[in-house]
């Protein structure tokens, strides 16, 4: 049996702060302004100190690597919620939003004015009208068809995020809290690519943490508001999802002097680029990428475009991976096309011809002088120009991106990793045309002996087999080998690794083996499992029938998150302890465990995996 731990005195001081809050804000509101007594307003504004009574609330969202290479829909509301039960609308209007893109990447959406409280919930609707959600079937991004379990088309659905009371955001003046959502699409649906359409069954499942720990990398769109040379910040108001028009809230960004920059096509360090900026008018274009640092609750520029050199502001952009390369003709795949109306135009291939004198930058290397032979197959880029009648007009600029290359260990040496290729950004490395890549046809990329420059990596062993994710760059077109250039690696022994059980039917009331406060271990006899029994290690499938016993799922000792997902609630809790406690309630109850989906840290044969995150979904609950 579970015990329950005596929260007692933690929750009278809970109550006593909530009681001391709400006397100071009032009651509830709703919409764009919200009252935070009788005579305070609270309302979203360029401004980032409020009005007194009222404090300040950040909203960003994430997602982890899954099955999907498009997942486009409609966010129709996001609403906080409070403990008197009112809920505050943080969003202007509908947004359309693809949740692939936050694959390793997080994006501010609002930093909303609110009234002081300690906020309990979030309530999120998705609407699925005009959904365009797809798959890799067969090297092919194929639309699927996103049903309930009982075959009923999704059309809207509305989540309740009850938060982790441990770590509820309390909104403030001085420094706003963070809080990240997290679509978690992997543990949300079930991929059948056997039908035709490919079948996509959803447990819709979201999480929600409060200032997670570092680091947390970020991006911020927005145009400028105003420079502070003295601070080494500057201000913008918050317009994401490639929007043209909309402000969710003033942010104040800062620099430093590792702060690169590209304003109007020019190349800036430092605190130059501050004051280059400062030159500009209010209302330009701007787009971050950098860090939160949680302990200092504020953001830090790594990279900064302003004006021209913001995708989708003056210039078309498009994104994709390049499938192949003939002369100056490349083919790319997965790709989106940034629009300057705002749209974002996705299609499987497209081609790219690049003029002779395109400019080729890398970002954080802008110093460097390269030739469009810099492109070569696998590099993920972004493309500046004119698009027109669905074709290019020109490519003024190509900008080389970190490209995730998912891969096993052939053998290694002082310089160069072999590895056997399985992936570039999710889609099979199969795909690509390496033709052209090496010095000569001799020399051209194999994917089966993949070599990998590591004299940038701190010295380590590699172990035969083992599944790494390697972030890099391509080798130039023409230049190979090596084929790659390694800035950073993830070997999935802390994090990264995604575990995925389902169970056949509406669940099981048997498939947890133990379950307690140092945690779980699944139930995977044949009688009761259903088709997804595997851990993820990038592009390596692990099936847990091959493992000697049933695995252990042990909790990090801090920064946790777990998730009861019962119909359209879910339960978020960052104590272990408390989570076992109460899904060991909804089983005894009746209640039915469908999924088990969690990410964490695994070592090869292993029979235990340390998670920081963990979802279950019952299967059985309205």
């Amino acid at each position: 049996m579970l015990r329950e731990k005596d929260f007692s005195a933690r929750c009278r001081v809970c109550a006593l702060l909530a009681i001391l809050l709400l006397s100071a804000c009032g009651g509830g509101g709703g919409g764009g302004s919200h009252s935070g007594g009788d005579k305070v307003v609270c309302e979203t504004s360029d401004a980032i100190v409020p009005p007194d009574g009222c404090g300040r609330l950040l909203v960003g969202f994430t997602d982890l690597v899954g099955d999907f290479v498009r997942y486009q829909v409609a966010i129709t509301s996001l609403r906080v919620l409070r403990a008197n039960g009112t809920g505050i609308e943080l969003l202007e209007k509908d947004n359309t939003v693809d949740l692939v893109q936050y694959k390793g990447l997080a994006e501010l959406v609002t930093a909303a004015t609110l009234p002081v409280d300690v906020y309990v919930g979030v309530e999120i609707t998705l609407d699925y009208t005009d959904a365009d959600i797809r798959v890799d079937v067969d090297g092919a991004a194929e639309k699927v068809e996103v049903r309930y379990p009982d075959g009923r088309r999704v059309r809207e659905l509305k989540l309740t995020l009850d938060l982790d009371p441990d770590n509820r955001p309390l909104a403030r003046p001085v420094p706003p809290p963070l809080l990240l959502l997290d679509f978690s699409l992997t543990a949300s649906h079930i991929v059948d690519t056997r039908e035709t359409p490919p079948l996509v069954e959803i447990y819709p499942v979201i999480t929600a943490e409060a200032n997670p720990p570092p680091p947390q990398k970020f991006r911020l769109r927005g145009p400028l508001l105003d420079v502070d040379q003295r601070q080494l910040s500057y201000r913008i108001a918050l317009r994401p999802f490639y929007l043209s028009r909309g402000r969710q809230g003033g942010v104040e960004i800062f620099v430093d002097g590792n702060t690169e920059w590209e304003i109007d096509g020019e190349v800036f360090f430092s605190t130059n680029g501050l004051a280059a900026l400062e030159e500009q008018p209010a209302d330009t274009a701007t787009l971050a990428f950098g860090h939160f640092d949680t302990d200092r609750h504020r953001f830090t520029a790594s990279v900064v475009y302003v004006g021209s050199s913001v995708p989708g502001e003056i210039q078309e952009a498009l994104q994709g991976h390049v499938l192949a390369r003939e002369g100056n003709l490349l083919t790319l795949i997965d790709t989106r096309l940034i629009r300057t109306d705002g749209s974002v135009l996705y299609e499987d291939e497209r081609q790219l011809l690049l003029p002779v004198d395109t400019r080729v930058i890398r970002p954080g290397f802008f110093t460097a002088q390269r030739t469009s032979a810099a492109v070569s197959v696998g590099q993920r880029i972004t493309a500046l120009g004119l698009w027109k009648d669905a074709q290019w007009l020109n490519a003024a600029e190509v900008r080389l991106l970190p490209t995730a290359l998912d891969a096993t260990v052939n053998r290694a040496s002082e310089k160069t990793l072999d590895v056997t290729t399985l992936a570039f950004g999710n889609r099979d490395s199969l795909l690509f045309d390496y033709a052209g890549t090496g010095r000569d046809e001799a020399e051209d990329a194999d994917p089966f002996n993949y070599l990998v420059d590591i004299q940038s990596l701190e010295p380590r062993k590699w172990a035969k087999y083992a599944p790494l994710r390697i972030f890099g760059y391509v080798t130039a077109y023409g230049s190979a080998p090596p084929d790659f250039d390694a800035v950073a690696v993830e070997d999935f022994t802390e994090r990264g690794a995604q575990l995925m059980v389902t169970w056949a039917g509406d669940g099981s009331t048997q498939a947890l083996l133990s379950l307690d406060a140092n945690g779980l271990r699944p139930n995977l006899a044949a009688g009761i499992l259903g088709s997804d029994f595997y851990i993820r290690r990038g592009a390596v499938f692990t099936n847990l029938l091959d493992l000697n016993r049933a695995i252990l799922l042990q909790p990090v000792l801090e920064h946790g998150i777990y998730a009861i997902v019962a119909g359209d609630l879910i339960r978020l809790y960052s104590d272990f302890g408390a989570f076992a406690v109460d899904l060991d309630r909804y089983i005894v109850g009746g209640a039915a465990v469908k999924i088990l989906h969690a990410e964490g840290g695994y070592r090869s044969g292993a029979v235990v995996m340390s998670v920081n995150q963990l979802e279950v979904v019952l299967g059985n609950i309205d």
